[in-house]
């Protein structure tokens, strides 16, 4: 009789007990970290260029300014025309502004999510490197945030999608924006969405799937 079939995916998150972890292959350590920096560094370049010039002068952030947290009006820097500016903002909350004044809250939240991902990847299959630079994606991104809230007490964003395109027949988001798209964001988020994402289709895909009777049973 022969065995049941098995899928042998390399990018399968999950391993068996005596197999190699991701924490004890140079190869997957270097790759881990390269990614995180690199995603880190241009995240943080970023914002660095941006909060220097795209005002004017160098925009100085003010968390007692509730309103604008010390970004003053300003010309947005256009991009793709039509698609992509830079336009700054600075974010006291969480996605889309949620809980301003919960500054260490976020701080926290942030320490403990860094520590949890690597402890994933360190306990990863060695050779999950689609899984690895999704990982790597996420830590970069949560650091990349928490720089921010530590250093100035809120998060600097400068990336607005469709900036000059409406929602059709007149729609508006609840509170009265009416973009394709109103919020703006930074590298650290778009960092955030791509490895979260990754990492959910990934699971889903290395989910055991129920075995039928021809693939078990031969006779």
């Amino acid at each position: 009789m022969d065995r049941p079939a098995t899928e042998n995916n390399s990018d399968t998150p999950t391993r068996a007990p005596s197999a190699l972890t991701a924490g004890k292959k140079p190869g997957a350590v270097a790759l881990f970290l390269m990614v995180s920096l690199i995603t880190l560094a241009t995240d943080l370049g970023l914002k660095a260029y941006a909060f220097n010039t795209v005002a004017g002068a160098a925009v100085v952030i003010d968390p007692s300014d509730t309103q604008t947290q010390g970004v003053p009006h300003h010309a947005p820097t256009v991009l793709v025309p039509g698609v992509l500016n830079l336009q700054l903002t600075a974010n006291a909350g969480a996605i889309f502004g949620m809980g301003k004044g919960s500054r260490w809250v976020f701080v926290v939240v942030s320490l403990a999510a860094a520590l949890f991902i690597c402890r994933v990847f360190w306990r990863s299959s060695a050779r999950a490197g689609v899984f690895h630079v999704a990982l790597a994606l996420i830590l970069a991104g949560a650091v990349g945030n928490l720089y921010d809230r530590v250093r100035f007490a809120a998060v600097r964003d400068m990336l607005h999608l469709f900036p000059v395109t409406d929602l059709p027949f007149g729609l508006t988001w609840p509170g009265g924006a009416k973009g394709l798209y109103p919020w703006v964001f930074n590298l650290a988020d778009v960092a955030l969405l791509l490895g979260v994402v990754t990492v959910i289709l990934i699971t889903w895909r290395s989910e055991p799937r129920p075995t039928t009777a021809s693939t078990t049973e031969h006779g």
